[in-house]
């Protein structure tokens, strides 16, 4: 009998020892899964910082515009509508190594290159004169707001970047009065013609409007992306003038003598405070308490607590405080208030500097020191001592948008009057003194009435 007993004992402790055996190897099995992993992670972390090390800024807007940025384009090209060609891209690189993606140019008959500095200039609802024409016409260009918030009409990147650059150039050469069935040699509309011979000057574009009045036809027939050129400038010419409505300033009101004071037994409240601007994207704004006496809550105009950093321009605010925070001294307080306006666009003008890239180009037999001044180039020296042909090829303007939510910070202070105290001189002492009695007379009724039925009289 032991012994079958002793049996049973050792087969159920060989049995648990398995399992035990099997736990530990299925808990080493796990740790080194996980130590696979964390390794595996580690890894896709290190190169991903290698690989992309700064962030690439897409089309369109920006929330924070550089002062300047370095150009940058690629090599290869195309031509998606008839014989317009482009660059797949033109894009900027700032000094701190960010990568601003598709910007656009502004000046077809001028040159387009990479690793040459641009400055920040005037925003498009700015006036810009025309330089060179007779009359100093000047022209401006807020509808370049409305292209850049619709540049993506495509789900492909280097498509859209054509189709927008198309449009930015064909708006502008409606913004400066040019005629779609006009090409002009200046910048003075008199000098209109229809002729599209020799439209490039070697492999320079010569019109002054960007778009030949045979490309915009070509623009026009297109059965694949026509229409959607066409229809960005039509947007742009129709909704250019909203975008020079002046909205007021980004300023945030309040009239401190229009604040009332409730005193209740419980507590001291403000009247209703709603904030206003001129502005008419005022969209919301904060309140912060910087100091005051008492603990102050902020509540909605049906007495609900509400979260101060961020309450709807259309909806005010009162302040409360215990009434026994404030017994012996004034409620006073001192708030910021902080407007946020709706999000504001621009775009902004970014100019080359130096405005020109210059070559130098060797004399020969051929080409000679006369050949090179009588084509408007100077002479100069190249870093040998040699006498060559300083070649200047004026480079366009560049264009980028700004996106913006703007603040606006308000701070004021609000004292009630004095809280009255109960006034022992006047009626209130009566007052006080019958209620007083009411009280005492009260609990001895009730002590009368609680007296045991059997004590003694005396």
């Amino acid at each position: 009998m032991s012994s079958k007993m002793n049996q049973k004992a050792q087969i159920k402790k060989s049995k648990t020892k398995r399992k035990m055996d099997k736990m530990d190897k299925a808990m080493n099995d796990v740790k080194k899964i996980g130590i696979v992993s964390c390794c595996l992670v580690a890894v896709l972390l290190v190169v991903s910082i290698f690989i992309n090390p700064k962030e690439s800024y897409a089309a369109g807007f920006l929330q924070q515009l550089p002062d300047s940025f370095t150009s940058g384009m690629s090599t290869s090209g195309r031509a998606l509508i008839s014989d317009i060609y482009l660059p797949n891209e033109f894009y900027g690189q700032t000094s701190s190594g960010e990568r601003l993606s598709f910007i656009y140019c502004m000046d077809r008959r001028l040159g387009m290159i990479g690793n040459h500095n641009y400055v920040k200039g005037s925003s498009v609802k700015d006036q810009t004169t025309l330089t060179g024409s007779s009359d100093n016409r000047t022209s401006d260009y807020p509808g370049l707001i409305y292209i850049l918030q619709n540049d993506e009409p495509t789900s492909d990147s280097s498509v859209n970047y054509y189709l927008t650059q198309l449009a930015v150039w064909w708006y502008i050469d409606r913004a400066n009065g040019f005629s779609d069935t006009q090409n002009y040699t200046t910048y003075d509309l008199s000098s209109a013609t229809t002729s599209e011979d020799g439209k490039f000057d070697g492999s320079n574009y010569k019109f002054y409007n960007n778009l030949s009045a045979a490309d915009k036809q070509a623009i026009r027939a297109d059965s694949t992306y026509g229409q959607i050129v066409v229809n960005l400038v039509e947007g742009a010419v129709a909704n250019e003038n909203s975008y020079l409505v002046n909205n007021g300033n980004q300023d945030v009101i309040v009239d401190t003598n229009s604040v009332t004071y409730t005193m209740t037994n419980d507590y001291v409240e403000t009247s209703l405070i709603r904030p206003i601007s001129s502005n008419s994207s005022f969209e919301s704004y904060t309140v912060q308490i910087n100091s005051s006496v008492g603990n102050v809550e902020i509540v909605d105009e049906n007495d609900n607590p509400i979260a101060s950093n961020s309450i709807s321009a259309n909806q005010g605010f009162k302040l409360r405080v215990p009434i026994a925070d404030v017994q012996n001294e004034n409620f006073k307080v001192n708030i910021t208030i902080v407007g946020y306006f709706a999000d504001l666009y621009d775009a902004f003008i970014y100019n080359p500097n130096p405005t020109y890239h210059e070559v130098q180009v060797g004399f020969t037999e051929d080409y000679t020191e006369t050949d090179c001044t009588s084509s408007g180039n100077t002479v100069g020296e190249n870093d040998e001592g040699e006498r060559v042909c300083l070649v200047r090829t004026e480079l366009q303007r560049a264009l980028l948008g700004l996106i913006e939510r703007p603040t606006t910070p308000l701070t004021i202070d609000l004292e009630a009057p004095t809280i009255p105290t109960p006034d022992t001189s006047s009626t209130s002492f009566l007052v006080y003194g019958i209620g007083t009695l009411i009280i005492i007379a009260g609990i001895v009724l009730i002590v009368v009435a609680k007296r045991p039925k059997n004590a003694k009289k005396k």
